[in-house]
């Protein structure tokens, strides 16, 4: 199974007809909510069978993200990676799912990163309002950075990721220095992707 999700940043007055193309092209797309940052007016999420499908895919996508009614789009082609969840399995009702593409850029020793990739999949066990998570290394990306890797989550309420998750003691102690430009331990480049709405089902 690969995944696709693609961000998409809609001129006004198009967003319903860009949100049933690219239903018509076979994904699960919400409007983005207030609050998201860089992450476009709309959030399409496409579940392939294999590497083929994303090919013949993507020829299409691309259309679309050409066409008059895109202005642009941040897209990430990626495999599953460590996470908790099923997407579209055990769980009824709608979900709040959460995408952040980041670009892990910076030159850094192998244990360094390795060190960034372990305090990031340790979040759910610190936060609890996280109900389902991924952590994915992206194959192909577009966009305006070269994303590297794909940070999912989905909650039972909008308030759970504006307060407990981005205000956890966990996030700001550990996560936060990675981000950061001015910790000895800055990665991550300082623009990202954070983008999130309402699915009527999980996506993880």
């Amino acid at each position: 199974m690969y995944n696709l999700i693609a961000l998409l940043h809609v001129r006004e007055g198009a967003c319903d007809d860009v949100r049933c193309q690219v239903a018509e092209l076979g994904a699960a797309v919400a409007p983005t909510m207030e609050g998201s940052f860089n992450g476009g007016n709309l959030i399409a999420r496409f579940f392939l069978d294999d590497e083929a499908a994303y090919r013949t895919l993507r020829p299409n996508l691309d259309a679309l993200i050409d066409g008059p009614d895109c202005v642009r789009a941040d897209t990430a082609f990626y495999r599953p990676g460590k996470g908790q969840g099923g997407a579209g399995g055990e769980q009824d009702g709608p979900s709040i799912y959460r995408a952040l593409l980041l670009c892990a850029d910076r030159p850094v020793p192998p244990a360094q990163r390795s060190r960034f990739d372990e305090e990031m999949v340790l979040m759910p066990k610190y936060i609890p309002a996280i109900r389902n998570w991924r952590y994915s290394p992206v194959i192909e990306a577009s966009g305006e950075l070269g994303w590297t890797h794909v940070w999912e989550q989905e909650y039972d309420r909008v308030e759970d990721l504006l307060g407990p998750y981005m205000t956890h003691p966990y996030h700001w102690a550990h996560i936060d220095r990675w981000f950061d430009p001015e910790s000895p331990d800055w990665l991550v480049n300082t623009r990202l992707c954070h983008s999130f709405g309402t699915f009527n089902r999980p996506m993880i």
